[in-house]
């Protein structure tokens, strides 16, 4: 009964506070939607209305503009001037009546032309007769908008002569076929909307003269400035103001209305549209909605009493569940027990492989072990445990000699047994569990991978040691030109990659010539490289056995020809290498036999085309030369004796050929001494660079300057060659593809460096084009350019000038 009875006031009060929410929720959203509805329609009557303001402003503004543009007509001036100085002028009338009648094709419905006391000169089209219906711009003098079935906009202006004097007037009437159009779309704003457009009441009147357009028309009327409810919306567009409102209109109705003045032309225009035919379709589905509300009110109580039911049941229910629950909990606490102990030892096992890294060393992993392991036990005091692998013995506690013999379990790893984990218990303490000795084989389980992974990536380490040190070695001689530095590289990389880097070291002996990895730094972590000249060498010394401490070597052949060897040291006491290392060795050797070969291939290239270029241009000076030199002799003997037969033109055409002739010996000598620099095999450097300099002036017309700082002279006939070419390649690159003006050649020695610098002003490297990796693919003479300096072991650099075109810089350490 105290269920039933609680049941009824809960459905009562419930649907009680259902009913006063919905009905509450259902004003409010009514509301809120009339509000949100005048807001929507007043910003949209609001858009519209300043669009027609806009349109009404442009199109009156464009006819003034014609009107006025038709007073200063220079030859309707001139026609008027003559009328009113003589009226009976035939020729004056004419024009002007000709005139007057091309007004129409220019959109001017009627116009009429009158002299200085307003008689009528010429008139073109009909004016229309409703002045009634016109509505006058205060703004602009005798100026009206006229409703005749559409707008027109009629005005008068003078014409005035040079000395601003009236000379005549002129009337204008044009038609406004658009404005009319948008002025009558009244239809899509609803049955009841109304645009009207009105003059400000003349001073001392309260009518305004207004044009309205409803549904059925455009009326012209004239409406009071103000009601009895007050000043109507439009005294405010008078005012130059624009806005939305909800007000009662002229005929006493409530509407939602937006004004706006039309500032331009002084006049003041509003759209509204009647509150009725606005909340006319929310008020026919009120009914309707009112009756949704009313039953879902019933569906709600009716609901509330279904659930009310249920929560009762609920109640019941809860109350057997909980019975059920008591006698459950209590089987549920033996579980636990049971559960706390497994997830003892699972977070163990969680633990201890969570702790497998192989950064750390075995001795530590069975630290880790047994830190898990113990706690992990029923009876975590009274046990002892002992670890042994590869030798070692690992416990737990310094005195097992209290405990006895437990659980243990083997430590496999590849198929053999390396040890085994022993769990010891003291005397007083029962038997373990089963679930114990299996947490013990899990554990050995795991540390066998750990252990089977461990030496796998201890394998895969020294495979990458050798991996990198391969691929270092090959980019390394890649980019050096040096034997010095490409030995040196061999030996940074090769010693760390050894079994036993820190009492290895390596000997290259090559062409005389012996390189020494050095002694092994470890604070430094790297060698100290050596090179020394073989001064004596054993009869068949390319052999391992003359030097018992030699690990293994590799021999260097190059085409064909055995040109040294490489060698790996141990002390005696340390075991051999293994065979990956023999292989990597062999590698090596291998990669330096290719790039010898690929040097020496170069340089013979290098050297060709120094030969060819040497016997072309003494091809050129010798042969060459000569024989145009003899042409522009004998065309210079034919030019006298034409002359003295007295042929002038044939003479004209001999003296043509020697001139040619003389020219092309002076650029042939140019020609032979680029490619065949007298000046450096003769004098030196700094004087081939300073002829270098003055020649690229007088050939092409340029300002090319050479300077040297330090007395920068350069005795090796290989470096100074290099050099030269260098500077006269960038040089010709500088005057053919960057158009340069000014160049600037540069030779200095600072503190055993020295610089060559070619700096021009022409239109230099893209940025994009000045990376390295785009340089290197850049034409061949960029390349020459960059193998020379190679072979130089100097760096060149590509730089782009502030101001504008490119520096060509060289730095190299010189003795």
């Amino acid at each position: 009964m105290l269920f039933i009875r609680d049941n009824r006031k809960i459905s009562i009060i419930g649907g009680l506070l259902l009913l006063g929410l919905t009905l509450t929720t259902g004003i409010a959203v009514y509301s809120a939607m009339r509000q949100q509805i005048e807001s929507v329609l007043g910003r949209g009557l609001s858009v519209a209305l300043q669009g027609k303001a806009l349109l009404i402003e442009n199109q009156i503004q464009k006819g003034l503009e014609n009107t006025h543009a038709l007073t200063l007509r220079p030859f309707l001036i001139q026609s008027i001037q003559q009328l009113n100085a003589q009226p009976k002028n035939i020729q004056a009338a004419h024009d002007l009546e000709r005139n007057v009648n091309a007004l129409p094709e220019a959109g001017f419905s009627a116009v009429s032309v009158h002299n200085q006391h307003g008689n009528v000169l010429s008139q073109v089209g009909r004016f229309s007769e409703r002045h009634a219906q016109s509505i006058p711009l205060n703004k602009f003098p005798n100026t009206y908008i006229i409703w005749d079935e559409q707008f027109i906009l009629r005005t008068t202006m003078d014409f005035l002569d040079q000395e601003k004097q009236r000379i005549g007037s002129i009337t204008t009437e044009i038609k406004l076929p658009q404005l009319t159009r948008r002025f009558s779309e009244i239809r899509s704003i609803g049955k009841t909307g109304e645009f009207i457009l009105c003059a400000p009441p003349v001073s001392g009147k309260r009518e305004m003269a207004c044009l309205i357009s409803q549904i059925d028309g455009v009326n012209f009327a004239h409406l009071m400035h103000s009601t009895e409810a007050g000043t109507l919306p439009i005294s405010l567009a008078f005012d130059g103001k624009s806005g939305v409102i909800a007000v009662k209109d002229y005929r006493n109705v409530p509407v939602i209305e937006a004004y706006a003045p039309l500032r331009q032309i002084g006049l003041g225009m509003i759209l509204k549209l009647d509150e009725e035919e606005l909340f006319k379709p929310i008020n026919e589905q009120l009914k309707v909605i009112i009756l949704y509300l009313a039953g879902l009110i019933i569906a709600e109580i009716l609901l509330l009493n279904w659930f009310v039911q249920k929560l009762i049941k609920s109640e019941r229910e809860a109350r057997n569940a909980k019975e059920i629950a008591e006698q459950i909990s209590l089987e549920l606490s033996q579980k636990e027990i049971e559960l706390r102990e497994r997830l003892k030892e699972i977070t163990c096992l969680y633990e201890i492989r969570r702790a497998f890294t192989l950064d750390l060393s075995e001795e530590k992993v069975c630290q880790q072990i047994i830190e898990h392991l113990i706690p992990a036990m029923q009876y975590p005091e009274h046990t002892a445990i002992i670890i042994e692998l590869n030798g070692k013995r690992i416990v737990s506690h310094a005195q097992t000699q209290n405990f006895i013999q437990g659980l243990e379990s083997k430590i496999w790893v590849i198929g053999k047994v390396c040890g085994q984990l022993t769990v010891l218990s003291s005397n007083d303490k029962p038997v373990f569990h089963q679930e114990e000795q299996k947490l013990i084989d899990a554990i050995t389980t795991d540390l066998s991978r750990w252990l089977e992974r461990k030496q796998v990536d201890e394998l895969l380490r020294e495979r990458l040691k050798e991996i990198t040190c391969l691929y270092e070695i090959r980019r390394g001689i890649g980019m050096e030109s040096s034997i010095d530095n490409v030995c040196h590289n061999i030996f940074e990389h090769l010693i760390p990659a050894l079994q036993f880097p820190e009492i290895a070291s390596a000997v290259i002996e090559l062409d005389g010539w012996r390189f020494f990895s050095g002694t092994f730094d470890q604070a430094a972590h790297r060698q100290f490289p050596a090179k020394t000249r073989t001064v004596s060498r054993k009869q068949g010394s390319w052999r391992a056995e003359r030097d018992p401490a030699c690990t293994c070597w590799s021999a260097i052949t190059v085409n064909g020809k055995v040109r040294g060897q490489l060698r790996v040291f141990y002390p005696g006491d340390k075991p051999f290498l293994m065979l990956e290392e023999q292989k990597l060795v062999n590698a090596i050797a291998n990669d330096l036999e290719s790039w010898l070969e690929r040097k020496r291939l170069e340089q013979a290239i290098v050297l060709i085309a120094e030969e060819q270029s040497h016997t072309i241009g003494q091809e050129l000076h010798d042969n060459l030369g000569q024989q145009i030199a003899a042409i522009s002799y004998q065309a210079r003997a034919l030019e006298k004796q034409i002359t003295t037969i007295g042929n002038l033109n044939m003479a004209e055409v001999a003296a043509t050929i020697a001139s040619q002739a003389q020219i092309a010996v002076i650029q042939i000598k140019q020609l032979a001494q680029g490619l065949l620099p007298f000046e450096l095999e003769t004098n030196g450097l700094i004087s081939a660079l300073q002829k270098l300099a003055n020649r690229i002036s007088t050939t092409y017309g340029i300002i090319c300057n050479f300077t040297n700082q330090n007395d920068p002279n350069v005795n090796d006939e290989i470096i100074a060659l290099n050099l030269y070419r260098i500077a006269q390649e960038a040089a010709n690159n500088a005057i053919r593809h960057g158009k340069a003006q000014h160049i600037e050649i540069s030779l200095t020695l600072d503190s055993g460096v020295l610089r060559l610098s070619i700096a021009d002003n022409g239109s230099g490297f893209p940025v994009e084009n000045l990376t390295p990796d785009a340089i290197t693919t850049s034409g061949m003479g960029i390349k020459i350019m960059q193998y020379r300096a190679r072979q130089l072991g100097a760096k060149l650099d590509f730089l782009s000038r502030t101001g504008g075109g490119t520096e060509v810089r060289l730095e190299m350490q010189i003795g």
